[in-house]
């Protein structure tokens, strides 16, 4: 897995590469954690490379929507693949997640 991030007006946009797995998900967590350290913001996660997602990264990823609620900021996803759509319908977490078509779509939503 690999992680950039882009620094925007609404929001601090990453983008993952590869898969979000028991591997991945101590490297996810560190990584967004030095990010937030500096800044607590709106996050938008760009999931267009985005692979396979097993129940650890599903954990790594309510943890990250936990901790943004908690400081009153968001976690919105963009370009989720049918794949991981999917498995968000079967976790229902679907119900829990914001998801839009692109990151100007997710970008446009927190106003």
């Amino acid at each position: 897995m690999n992680i950039t991030y882009e620094s925007h007006q609404a929001a601090l946009v990453f983008c993952i590469t590869g898969d979000l797995t028991t591997d991945d998900a101590d490297n996810f967590k560190r990584t967004v954690q030095e990010h937030l350290a500096d800044t607590t913001r709106n996050i938008i996660l760009d999931c267009k490379e985005l692979g396979l997602v097993d129940s650890v990264g599903l954990e790594s990823l309510l943890w990250l929507s936990d901790e943004l609620n908690h400081d009153g900021n968001k976690l919105k996803f963009a370009s989720v693949p049918e794949t991981v759509q999917r498995i968000f319908e079967l976790t229902r977490l679907n119900r829990v997640f914001s998801v839009h078509e692109t990151v100007e779509q997710a970008a446009r939503s927190f106003a």
